[in-house]
């Protein structure tokens, strides 16, 4: 018994040490270019199906959420970590994510404001529209500065914590919400992985076959990312933090440094 408590005291101390040292603003194996990192991961082609059957039919208190269980994980610590004054979600469809974001905030026990934006907020389910603890917002990414004008960006509080789930104006978009960004926030930028289904509900409608994404959208990262090398880093410490690129956004946890 002895020896069993002593084995489970070393291996609690390890985790502990371990942990530490990942979440160490010093370490510097943590933060890295996006250039240097690899585009491909280790997750299979079979988890990635497997998972997005269960991705697509999450729901959070009632209202259909689709995220994956590896992403909501990170996001979850992230947000702990961060503690964000700000969240910028790029992308409502039923309001899930802002829901789901808003009580884990309150759980939590931080202050955050919560912004939402969809070009069509007529699909919001009544609980997440009905939430006083987020602000919806509807408008065309198209053009971001009419959704999310610079009066407005200027007065919210930082650290921001922005997530972009739009697949639309990217690029634009990102680069107009980086002229507002200061070191220590966060930006995720979801679904860069190559292997990710084409279609919603790829992995849950066996009829829909199965046809990888490809790497557009991480092409986009890329564009965004050429000249702000220094700018944005991706946080390994999220990005890998079940393996690899083991999440649906390959080396799409950045932070502004």
């Amino acid at each position: 018994m002895a020896t069993n408590q002593t084995l489970g005291s070393k291996i609690i101390s390890s985790y502990e040490t371990a942990v530490e040292n990942h979440l160490s603003a010093e370490e510097p194996a943590r933060y890295v270019q996006f250039k240097d990192r690899r585009l491909s991961g280790d997750m299979s082609l079979e988890t990635m199906l497997n998972s997005s059957h269960g991705k697509f039919m999450t729901s959070w208190r009632g209202v259909p959420l689709m995220k994956d269980c590896f992403d909501l994980i990170i996001t979850q610590q992230l947000l702990w970590d961060l503690k964000p004054q700000t969240v910028i979600e790029l992308g409502a469809y039923k309001g899930g994510s802002a829901l789901w974001t808003a009580d884990i905030v309150k759980a939590y026990r931080f202050k955050s404001r919560i912004i939402s934006v969809d070009i069509n907020l007529s699909m919001l389910c009544p609980l997440a529209r009905e939430c006083p603890d987020v602000t919806y917002i509807e408008g065309d990414v198209n053009e971001i500065e009419k959704c999310l004008p610079e009066e407005l960006l200027k007065e919210l509080p930082h650290p921001w914590f922005i997530n972009e789930d739009v697949h639309v104006n990217v690029v634009g978009l990102l680069e107009y919400l980086d002229k507002f960004t200061e070191p220590g926030d966060y930006l995720l930028v979801e679904d860069t992985n190559p292997i990710k289904p084409t279609y919603i509900g790829q992995g849950l409608v066996k009829e829909l076959g199965y046809d990888p994404l490809g790497n557009e959208k991480l092409e986009q990262v890329k564009m965004f990312m050429k000249d702000r090398s220094d700018r944005y880093l991706v946080d390994q410490y999220y990005n890998d933090f079940f393996g690899y690129n083991v999440t649906y956004n390959s080396n799409g946890y950045l932070k502004r440094v």
